[in-house]
């Protein structure tokens, strides 16, 4: 009886690790301009390259559409970070209500006035 219940213990906890992992779609620099569909709930991840150490950063743009939510953000720098190395910053965002729109961020200086010609990423979000 012991050994049948921390089975289904296990089997249910994987099941649980496994159905999360499915819902978080990631998606980096390469993936700007695409589309993604994804539910009320659903989180996707952003692993954009950056270099904190130029004053360039990313940030959420001000026309982003507001059907995401950002959950979290954060730096991942190299493991052996030299003088000057860039890393990826990493953003997670929810679908906070159904709709469609544009996720867009910049990467810009804080402290500089956007200029036309500024590295974007853009996704199309559908929230269903």
């Amino acid at each position: 009886m012991d050994r049948t219940f921390h089975f289904i213990a296990i089997a249910a906890a994987l099941f649980c690790t496994l159905s999360l992992n499915a819902q978080t779609k990631v998606f980096t620099d390469t993936d700007s301009g695409k589309e993604v569909h994804l539910k009320t709930g659903e989180r996707i991840e952003l692993h954009l390259k950056s270099n904190p150490s130029t004053g360039f950063a990313w940030y959420v743009h001000k026309d982003s559409t507001p059907l995401m939510k950002l959950v979290s953000q954060s730096f991942s720098g190299p493991d052996n970070p030299m003088p000057g190395a860039g890393g990826f910053q990493v953003f997670v965002f929810e679908g906070k209500r159904p709709g469609d729109g544009v996720l867009l961020l910049h990467y810009v200086r804080s402290w500089e006035k956007p200029a036309p010609d500024e590295t974007q990423f853009k996704l199309h979000v559908v929230v269903e």
